[in-house]
């Protein structure tokens, strides 16, 4: 008996395979058929970050984002406007990324490192000290602790 392998399921195994080419082909079609698809929009985003195509990337990160409300999802936009440097816009999805979720710290620690390359110290200080608070690796810790001791 053989069992037939969904759209979305087979775009992601040429995904895995770094099949970019065959994969976007599928979810152009794709996103012409359905432009609202959050699994369609998502994978795309996938490629355009993994391709550096990160204004395409951001576009469809932003169609997800209004569809579902995750913490990961804003910390993804929020590395793709940090690579498109968009400083402002990344601050905004990494904060959001922190509301939805208070106790991730990828986003705090981004939001220090940005801070600080602003010259914003004591925002800089104010979310490396949340890093630290959060359940993060020892080996962070330290990182964020000799961070904090420049910078204060």
């Amino acid at each position: 008996m053989e069992q037939e392998i969904s759209r979305i399921d087979y775009i992601r195994e040429l995904i895995a395979d770094c099949r970019y080419d065959d994969a976007l082909e599928l979810l152009q079609i794709a996103t012409d058929e359905e432009p609202d698809n959050i699994d369609y929009n998502y994978e795309l985003a996938r490629i355009f970050m993994e391709m550096g195509n990160y204004s395409s990337a951001i576009s469809n990160l932003e169609l997800v984002c209004d569809g579902a409300r995750n913490h990961l999802l804003y910390y993804m936009l929020g590395e793709a406007y940090q690579a498109d440097e968009q400083v402002d816009k990344a601050i905004g999805a990494y904060l959001k990324a922190t509301m939805l979720n208070e106790k991730f710290p990828l986003p705090y620690k981004k939001l220090g490192i940005l801070f600080l390359g602003r010259g914003d110290k004591t925002s800089a200080v104010e979310y490396f000290e949340d890093y630290l608070e959060l359940d993060i690796p020892q080996e962070e810790k330290e990182q964020a602790r000799q961070v904090l001791n420049r910078i204060k």
